[in-house]
């Protein structure tokens, strides 16, 4: 008999020899569910006659690197290799392992409702959009869009078909383009996260405050509609820019790009007049708040390379997705110097742009709502972002398409809010159901679980307490300090200590 099946025990093996019958007796063997790799390497490893037994572990290539001359810079894409984010965390989208599964696909649009981009910049132009159903010299409608002479797109702003104007007026779009779809490993510059993707610029944006319409941010979504419709394959809108009122005709046109099949990115707002970022929860900002109720949009926060939330950056628990880098971020610029760092969440939305278009060059069937759902849930929590934003995490390009969850970390109290009759905790690594808080020590009655702040790991990043006003006050005396932890026993994980206090 074979030895697996003596050995194991167990029907419906397979045996492979791996070596030469001269060079020993190595076999790869394969078994039906009823027994575990770990089981079945424990077995094998007790019987006399065999003299080792390992799993047949899954490989990986070794991250992509780009040769970019900047990309060392770039922390946004892989903090550990960044000479400025100094792998303090992880912090980054992790891009280099996404490019072991894909770069892109030169097949997909992304268009960037903006200013306007210098798509001729030497790191931008081999990845310009070119509209093939137009002669752009001629002078002609050829495609009978009603638009003449649309080559790489158009400018709402000035009326005409020249999508870049001056290196003042276009440094913003031509920034964000780079970062999007730059090329990759050509040994220039930057790298975008799509190094193979068409970029499409759609200006409405202009002037010395940088500033548009509605009217002119609508008909450009109109125009990518209309592209979609025709046959071109755009997917992805980036639209780095807010600050205006609810607008129900913009509201209809994001949404009918949805039903064409077109992912909406948008930033989530860099704050007021202060300079501080805020719940946009409250204190609605459009496009971003759309995020809330139209399901091909995603509102992305910005986070530094220490992993924490930018200060200027917007915020908001049921209107901002999911955060990504926003702070310092390498990229073209359309002046003489051809590149340069700038902060703001308009640089946070196009990393998650450039993910979407990552998954759709990878996976083109998908709906917005399913790359939306998978960028949420493959989102790495972090302490910073917990019970801020849906994700209470960082996008990750690789979880993104690999579809994989973030790993369930051990549990970290970030904030503590006591009131009369309840105590509200936010964290993450909390387990729905099973988590019990402690007050020095002692666990705390009538633990509530709510869903709505559920991760896609499974965990959850807030927890409630309403145990009354007596117990609230017998467990927090007025002015004195006591420690919360988080106890969940099915794994025997407990929080570090968390000092509060009830005024």
């Amino acid at each position: 008999q074979e030895i697996p099946e003596v050995v194991l025990n167990v029907r419906g093996e397979g045996v492979e020899r791996l070596t030469q019958r001269h060079s020993g007796n190595i076999n790869l063997v394969r078994f039906n569910p009823a027994l575990s790799v770990e089981q079945a390497v424990l077995r094998a490893q007790k019987d006399p006659r065999v003299e080792y037994a390992e799993p047949n572990y899954l490989l990986e290539a070794a991250n992509t690197i780009p040769n970019d001359v900047f990309f060392g810079a770039m922390w946004g894409l892989s903090n550990g290799d960044s000479l400025f984010g100094g792998a303090q965390t992880p912090a980054d989208i992790s891009a280099t392992r996404a490019w072991d599964i894909t770069t892109g696909s030169n097949d997909l649009v992304v268009a960037v409702i903006d200013t306007g981009a210098k798509l001729s910049h030497p790191d931008l132009s081999p990845n310009a959009w070119v509209n093939p159903r137009e002669d752009p010299n001629n002078g002609l409608d050829d495609d009978g869009n009603g638009f003449t002479d649309d080559k790489n797109g158009w400018n709402f702003y000035d009326k005409n078909k020249d999508v870049f104007q001056s290196a003042s007026d276009d440094l913003h779009g031509t920034h964000v383009a780079g970062t999007i779809g730059a090329v990759g490993n050509n040994g220039l510059g930057t790298t975008g996260v799509a190094w193979h993707v068409k970029l499409m610029s759609l200006k409405f944006l202009g002037g010395s405050k940088g500033s548009g319409s509605t009217g002119n941010a609508i008909k450009a979504i109109n125009y990518v509609i209309d592209q979609k419709n025709r046959g071109t394959n755009v997917r992805v809108i980036n639209a780095s820019w807010g600050g205006g009122s609810d607008s129900q005709a913009l509201r209809d046109a994001i949404a009918a790009a949805g039903n064409a099949g077109i992912v909406f990115v948008c930033a989530a707002g860099n704050g007021g007049d202060d300079g501080s970022g805020d719940d946009i929860d409250e204190i609605a900002d459009f496009p971003a708040d759309y995020s809330a109720s139209l399901d091909n949009v995603i509102s992305v926060a910005a986070i530094d390379s220490g992993d924490n939330l930018a200060g200027f950056s917007n915020f908001g628990h049921g209107s901002v997705t999911v955060a990504a880098p926003g702070v310092g971020i390498w990229s073209t610029v359309p002046d003489v110097r051809e590149y340069a760092p700038i902060s703001g969440t308009s640089m946070a939305s196009p990393h998650v742009a450039g993910i979407v278009a990552l998954m759709l060059s990878n996976k083109p069937s998908l709906t917005p709502k399913q790359v939306r759902d998978i960028i949420v849930s493959t989102a790495e929590p972090t302490t910073a972002l917990a019970s801020k934003i849906v994700a209470s995490g960082r996008a990750s390009a690789y979880n993104a398409l690999t579809e994989t969850p973030a790993a369930k970390g051990k549990p970290v109290i970030t904030r503590a809010s006591i009131s009369k009759k309840k105590l509200t905790i936010d964290g993450i690594g909390f387990l729905d159901g099973s988590s019990i808080i402690e007050v020095n020590g002692v666990a705390i009655s009538g633990v509530k679980y709510d869903s709505s702040y559920g991760l896609g790991n499974g965990t959850l990043s807030r927890l409630r307490s309403e145990p009354g006003k007596k117990t609230i006050k017998k467990m927090f005396p007025t002015g004195q300090f006591v420690n919360l932890t988080v106890f969940n026993p099915t794994t025997g994980e407990r929080s570090p200590q968390f000092a509060t206090a009830r005024f």
